[in-house]
């Protein structure tokens, strides 16, 4: 029996019962749902008779749910809106819904705000500290006990203006695992965070299927099986390098920028000054300003003419531009006052309306109007000019394998590629470390490979990375979350060089792609030392025609070359002829014409022409990543720059393998024969497209399903930028909102992992799993590879019903239970995750185990099991079948007793159960014959849903006799598959 009470208002001490059979109180329905993955509701329904009708007031009421029999609190809740309808016989009833009180935690909002290192339970008390300040005491909450951990409490965690439910979820649960549970004790409100919170009840009679529970439904899904997983990361950021905007930040309101001169130099301070006054200044006019500072003060903020009429007159010109106090407080700006400051006076030069004439060499004045009270852009502390980190030494002429790029020298690296510049102790000596380039720091780490680490990321959007100079993190003065100038020191090298690393890619995306020359890294010395880059990129052309240095693939120019091809009337020609590529565009062969192909949408120069068997290596030098192999016949969605190659890698060579690139997410190129339209009257290269005869999809599956030989084929995908497609299933193909970290580049090429053992069992099927948090590839692959370990074939709910439970008040939400049901799984504990109380007929009750997910050696064990099984079950229920229809006809004791007999101990008529406890136990037969009339009663009222029961149990027999036979081999029908 349950109770409930109704409270006015939330704070309210006493209240009042609305429903509890023991007094004659009942609501006219109700029915309490407690989950351990949704807020636990209530639903009642209530007529004009009970105290709570006409009473309710949403958010305002609460009420409480107990068991009667041990006096637990199993609900408290607050009403949500009520729903009013009108029986046909005339009677008003009210319907409301009540929710728990862990729904307190929407009614307040987090502020944006970035957490690091702070373990989980700081974590949630950060976040309950803010919700307590939003709302009433009442819907306060006390963390009470945090088990969850985790090995990464540095994790960064930044809330974003979500509700604190939706924060908790997001930030702790979805990413750490545990559960909240919540619960009011002595007028509080208690929130606790558990890894595995309910109790195992192993030692305890367990639920067996024909002694202590009528019967288990349980549905096992395969389709959710997965034999080769894709593991994704977060989404990659990219953005494109532009070394014009050095001291700016992205969106040009909020500026950062040098406002000193550097190694001597003020030309970085003018151009930053004259951004901050929103105005243009040419390198012509930097260097007349140069020039006047050299004239006025040589350099000096500080210097004082003492000896000119200015000072006879009591108002030297003093400083950088020698302003006098009166002229530079007329320019000057609110907060940059001080005289003494070069900055200041540059800033109070470029607020003279007529500074473009003002300023020159020769003496000079401003006359025009004052343009700013305040400056217009807000200036942030990080920011600043380039500056050596060793600025005492200048710029020293660095050995070959210490420049960035490929250099004599740097062999030992992988592809030859160096992503920084070395700074080594014989050419740049000293300790100190000067931090290059203003920034706020953003990592500190250590890595087996560089060691302990600096990153910063500037507001004009680079990334620097200082590594491979410290011995210890104590070598490092600066901490995350700190800005840094140019010029700062931020450590101590006592190891024989600093690497410093420059890129304006996420710095993981980045590091993953250390070794790879596809325009992710930037050569730092142009940028330290305002000079030419000296690196000799793998590819040979001008960095600043390169597309792969801006992350772009240039697919027009292999487009334009497609065009010439049919202008030309290409033949396809193997052998010496295919070379005919590179220069008329007479001949070709699939392999050479998508060579020259890809070599023009990199802009190499490098005119080799590859076969299907080199061409592999050739793609993965120059920016291209393995994106699937195997022998699907399906063509998956497609992107723009995408490289197809048929034939396994070592049997592909000459005849034996094929070629082909997308123009875009549509459409495939290709040099063949065959196909209508070709030499001579047309052209040997192809276009198969949406409208094309073949479509691409009719194409590649003609080519699979008469390949000679085995069908293998692979997928290639360019890793930068690639053109915007309108088409497709690809919308957008530029690297950004829409793509996400991949194993690849630490997996030989391939994002995806193999499940063999699944893939005997099932084939392949492809399933992405994704960790929205990682974008270490390396972590990411240990991410898929324990998922892969704990994999789960089929998901399995197990429900049963009140009466078919002896005790069913003592299960509980969380608690494990064993279950032994030999029909349908293996002998396990499982979870209650689920228990819908009927508060007027407890009996018709339901509870649910599980979610319970099975390994596939236990998904192979079920279907051994169904072979010696089912005909039991059939036997079973026929038996039960034909005791029915004996007991529709009339029944006795004996046959009751059968029935029970069968089913176990349980007592099945639970109404006759009930009816007994009432009369004192007569034991005379008069009693008992009208006892066993009414258990007849019961089950002819119910003979709908005893042959709905029974008809469930023939199609699960006829089901699993299905699937029995298709494992072993057959159809039902005995016929093969």
């Amino acid at each position: 029996m349950y109770r409930v009470i109704a409270y006015d208002e939330p704070t309210d001490k006493a209240g009042y019962v609305i429903h509890d059979p023991v007094v004659g109180l009942a609501a006219s329905e109700g029915k309490l749902t407690i989950s351990s993955s949704q807020t636990n509701t209530l639903s009642l329904t209530l007529n004009q008779a009970n105290k709570l009708f006409g009473k309710v007031r949403p958010m305002h009421t609460h009420v409480e749910v107990y068991d009667s029999d041990n006096s637990e609190l199993l609900f408290r809740g607050r009403a949500l809106k009520p729903e009013r309808e009108m029986k046909s016989n005339g009677q008003f009833i009210q319907t409301y819904d009540f929710e728990n009180i862990d729904s307190y935690l929407i009614d307040s909002v987090q502020r944006y705000i970035e957490i690091a290192n702070a373990t989980p339970e700081e974590f949630l008390k950060k976040l309950i500290e803010e919700h307590n300040s939003q709302v009433p005491e009442y819907k306060q909450f006390t963390v009470r006990k945090v088990t969850v951990t985790n090995k990464k409490d540095n994790t960064l965690r930044k809330v974003d203006y979500q509700t604190t439910k939706d924060a908790i979820k997001k930030l702790l649960i979805d990413s750490i695992g545990g559960s909240i549970i919540v619960e009011y004790k002595d007028n509080k409100n208690y929130i606790d965070y558990l890894k595995s919170p309910g109790k195992s009840h192993s030692m305890e009679a367990p639920l067996k299927i024909a002694e202590n529970m009528q019967s288990a439904k349980v549905a096992i899904d395969p389709s959710k099986v997965i034999t080769r997983l894709i593991p994704l990361g977060a989404q990659i950021e990219t953005q494109k390098p532009d070394e014009k905007n050095d001291d700016s930040s992205d969106d040009g309101t909020k500026l950062s920028g040098t406002m000193k001169a550097v190694n001597g130099d003020w030309g970085p301070a003018i151009k930053f000054a004259a951004k901050c006054m929103k105005t243009s200044v040419s390198d012509a006019e930097v260097s007349t300003i140069k020039d006047v500072i050299k004239h006025e003060s040589n350099g000096s903020e500080t210097i004082v003419n003492n000896w000119d009429s200015n000072a006879a007159a009591g108002t030297p010109s003093m400083g950088l531009l020698q302003f006098i106090e009166p002229t530079f407080k007329k320019y000057c700006l609110e907060g940059y006052t001080n005289i003494k400051v070069g900055f200041h006076q540059l800033l109070a030069m470029f607020n003279d309306s007529n500074w473009k004439s003002d300023v020159h060499t020769g003496g000079w004045g401003p006359t025009g109007s004052k343009r700013y009270d305040k400056l217009p852009v807000d200036v942030i502390p990080s920011g600043g000019g380039w500056s050596s980190p060793f600025p005492d030494n200048g710029h020293k002429q660095f050995a070959s394998y210490q420049l960035f790029g490929v250099h004599s020298g740097g062999e030992f690296r992988q592809n030859g590629f160096h992503d920084g510049l070395d700074f080594g102790t014989a050419i740049y000596p000293g300790s100190k470390v000067y931090m290059p380039h203003g920034c706020k720091i953003t990592r500190i780490g250590w890595n087996a490979d560089v060691k302990w680490f600096i990153v910063g990321h500037s507001d004009d959007g680079y990334n620097i990375v200082l590594q491979e100079a410290f011995g210890s993190k104590s070598d490092i003065y600066v901490k995350v979350g700190q800005y840094v100038k140019t010029g700062q020191v931020v450590g101590i090298r006592n190891q024989d060089h600093l690497h410093v690393g420059v890129t304006k890619k996420d710095f993981d995306y980045a590091f993953a792609h250390s070794f790879t020359n596809n325009g992710t890294w930037i050569d730092p010395e142009p940028l330290i030392f305002n000079t030419k880059s000296k690196s000799k990129k793998a590819l040979e052309f001008k960095p600043t025609d390169s597309p792969l240095a801006n992350q772009t693939l240039d697919i027009q120019a292999g487009v334009d070359m497609f065009n010439k091809a049919k202008d030309a009337h290409l033949e396809y020609a193997m052998g010496y002829r295919r070379a005919d590529i590179l220069t008329n565009q007479k001949h070709a062969d699939c392999s050479s014409f998508v060579s020259y192909f890809i070599e023009l949408a990199i802009h190499e120069t490098d005119r080799t022409l590859y076969n299907t068997e080199t061409l592999h290596g050739f793609l993965k030098n120059h920016g291209y990543l393995l994106h699937y192999e195997g022998d699907s016949k399906t063509l998956p969605a497609m992107q723009t720059g995408d490289v197809i190659i048929m034939g396994k890698k070592g049997q592909s060579a000459g005849a034996a393998g094929h070629t082909a690139v997308m123009k875009d997410a549509d459409t495939v190129l290709e040099c063949s024969t065959g196909w209508s339209g070709g030499y001579p009257d047309g052209a040997d290269v192809f276009e198969h497209g949406k409208s094309s005869n073949p479509t691409l999809a009719n194409w590649f599956s003609y080519d699979a399903n008469n390949w000679s030989g085995e069908w293998y084929w692979y997928l290639y995908r360019f890793s930068g930028n690639i053109p915007e497609q309108e088409s497709g299933d690809q919308k957008g193909g530029t690297i950004k909102s829409g793509v996400r970290y991949t194993i690849a580049p630490v997996n030989d090429g391939k994002d995806y992992l193999d499940i063999p053992e699944f893939q005997k069992e099932f084939g392949i099927i492809n399933g992405v799993v994704t960790w929205d948090n990682i974008k270490d590839p390396a972590q990411l692959l240990t991410k898929g590879k324990a998922w892969i370990k704990a994999q789960k074939a089929s998901t399995n709910t197990f429900t049963v019903s009140a009466i078919e439970l002896n005790e069913y008040e003592r299960f509980k939400v969380y608690d494990r239970y064993l279950f032994i049901n030999p029909y349908v799984a293996d002998q396990q504990l499982l979870t209650v995750i689920s228990k819908e109380i009927d508060l007027n007929k407890p009996h018709k009750s339901t509870m649910t185990f599980g979610d319970k997910t099975t390994r596939l050696t236990d998904y192979q064990n079920d279907f051994k099991k169904v072979s010696k099984d089912v005909e039991s079950l059939k036997s079973t229920v026929s038996t039960i079948g034909g005791d029915v229809s004996s007991m529709r006809g009339g029944t006795s004791s004996t046959e009751l007793a059968t029935i029970s007999e069968q089913l176990g101990t349980v007592d099945v008529p639970q109404l006759k159960k009930d009816y007994e406890g009432t009369q004192k136990d007569i034991e005379d037969s008069k009693t008992r014959l009208n006892s066993a009339e009414t258990v007849l009663k019961t089950i002819k009222e119910d003979d709908e849903t005893t042959k709905q029961t029974l008809a469930e149990y023939q199609q699960t027999i006829a089901d699993l006799d299905e699937r029995l036979k298709k494992i072993e081999g057959g159809n039902a029908n005995g016929t093969g598959v």
